[in-house]
């Protein structure tokens, strides 16, 4: 007969899941208990981004959500199993019932390094990256590119948000000057100095630049592109909700691939939320990208960002 699994473990991975990555560090998932050991998993449309119109960054976050939770639970021992049920609601969107119960059926290789996922927004050492992490990154639908023939994108793009009202209104709504917001985007995990942080301020109230100005605004995210290994961008078949939990999925699983090794990455979605994003899907063949990243090595730590409780994320529908 199969042990009950305890209160306490349940929480465990509950608050083990709440480490999942999300788009200016917005945690838009919620779980709603609908029995033991059984939740419903959704998207809170209260955390949207102004420039995620599509929902692609908040529902990917929600599949790196349960990616997270089910690695976390077998680290316990614990199974897990998914089914899909998307309905849209005025809170958002049900994407999937989630259950935690029997035990595993075969050892996920990344669910140990799962604790070791953290973007790092520092320069990177200019180097390829190892065979088999490329390798690896590859099956799981990434495709590698030079950082030097993404970088006058990148320019493009981030000028291009500086000019964009949503980017400059997200970056008001999400960035904390301070180190210990529960959500947000904390000026430590910025890695922003205190000019950094003067310079940000104005354009906040700005609300979004002049072209002049953005092009050197927009230098800071050239030089972190030119400083990396490569640059990874995420494909996808599809943009249907239950495709979208899956890349964000696989998104996770790559990031934890990469910090298994002692690696690092950082996203660079500002190509993808922008027109560049034709510019992006013509150089890779056509394919679809849904999440672009740096990748590299450096010994240069980067802080923890922080979350919420899990009392703010398990909630009631009525």
């Amino acid at each position: 007969m199969q042990q009950a699994m305890s209160a306490q473990i349940e929480r465990e991975i509950l608050e083990a899941a709440l480490r999942a990555p999300s788009a200016h560090n917005a945690q838009p998932w919620r779980l709603t208990r609908l029995g033991e050991q059984r939740y419903l998993l959704w998207y809170a449309v209260q955390d949207k981004l102004l420039a995620d119109p599509d929902d692609r960054d908040g529902i990917m976050a929600v599949g790196g959500f349960y990616e997270t939770l089910r690695m976390a639970a077998e680290q316990h021992g614990v199974a897990t199993s998914l089914t899909y049920c998307v309905r849209q609601h005025a809170a958002g969107i049900d994407l999937a019932e989630v259950t935690l119960r029997g035990r595993p059926e075969s050892p996920d290789p990344l669910a140990a390094s799962a604790g070791k996922r953290q973007s790092n927004r520092n320069a990177y050492e200019q180097a390829p990256l190892p065979a088999e992490l490329a390798s690896n990154l590859e099956a799981l639908g990434n495709i590698l590119l030079d950082p030097g023939q993404i970088a006058p994108l990148v320019e493009r793009a981030s000028v291009m948000a500086w000019k964009d009202s949503r980017f400059v209104t997200d970056l008001d709504e999400w960035t904390r000057f301070d180190t210990v917001a529960p959500d947000g985007m904390t000026v430590d995990c910025l890695d922003l100095s205190w000019l950094d942080q003067r310079a940000l301020k104005f354009a906040l109230r700005r609300g979004k630049l002049p072209g002049w100005l953005a092009r050197v605004y927009a230098q800071r995210d050239v030089r972190l592109t030119r400083a990396s290994g490569a640059i990874a961008v995420l494909i996808t078949s599809d943009r249907r909700p239950e495709t979208l939990f899956e890349c964000g999925r696989r998104l996770v699983r790559s990031w934890v691939a990469i910090n298994a090794i002692g690696y690092s990455w950082h996203p660079m979605s500002i190509v993808i939320d922008q027109a560049t994003v034709r510019d992006l899907s013509e150089l890779i063949g056509g394919r679809d990208g849904v999440a672009i990243y740096r990748v590299g090595y450096t010994r240069t730590g980067a802080p923890w960002s922080k979350r919420r409780q899990l009392e703010s994320v398990l909630v009631e529908r009525g």
